[in-house]
């Protein structure tokens, strides 16, 4: 389903806010893949991710007459499962996590250098899932969604010395697991 198709998505919507069910299947089937490939990067595993994607849906329906077509659907739909998984995690306490704590200027790498951007999204994301849920979700909240450490610190109620800290490691751990695989960058590989 083209989630940037307003043609398609309106008469689709305003069927679904009048509880039409058949409606309210189809728009599920079109927006589950998308859902879900965001959640696999917060969860631990596949169960989990549909936890999240499961009460995103839950949110999302609930929220349909609200929302404004000036927006595109996918970024409104992206928003509702980031804030969803955000939401899960913070439930599960699982921030209990012990932190080492950097000073709050201390320098990190932007976002759009990130090394992950070099390989192969699958591997990563099995690698990722494979992260403390902690690092799991202040990697994907910086390097992936864009967050800075301050939203980060804000969003999950630590300091912004403890996202970096867990961001750092998350990095590090993940060079570590990938280094095994020798995975050849995307960029550098031949496409003759």
């Amino acid at each position: 389903m083209n989630l940037r198709d307003n043609d398609i998505l309106k008469p689709l919507i305003a069927k679904c806010i009048r509880q039409d069910r058949r409606a309210q299947n189809e728009l599920y089937k079109g927006v589950f893949p998308y859902a879900m490939n965001i959640a696999l990067r917060y969860a631990q595993d596949f169960d989990e991710s549909l936890i999240i994607v499961n009460e995103a849906f839950f949110k999302m329906f609930r929220s349909l007459e609200k929302f404004d077509f000036e927006r595109t659907f996918n970024t409104w739909i992206r928003t509702i499962v980031v804030n969803t998984a955000i939401n899960h995690y913070n439930n599960q306490k699982k921030l209990k996590e012990v932190f080492l704590e950097l000073p709050d200027d201390f320098e990190v790498e932007s976002p759009n250098d990130s090394f992950i951007d070099d390989y192969d999204a699958d591997h990563i994301l099995a690698h990722i899932q494979m992260l403390p849920s902690s690092y799991r979700m202040i990697f994907s909240l910086f390097a992936i969604e864009g967050y800075s450490h301050k939203e980060i610190a804000e969003e999950l109620g630590i300091t912004e010395g403890a996202s970096k800290s867990a961001y750092h490691k998350a990095k590090l751990k993940l060079k570590q697991v990938l280094k095994p695989y020798r995975l050849t960058p995307i960029k550098k590989a031949s496409h003759e």
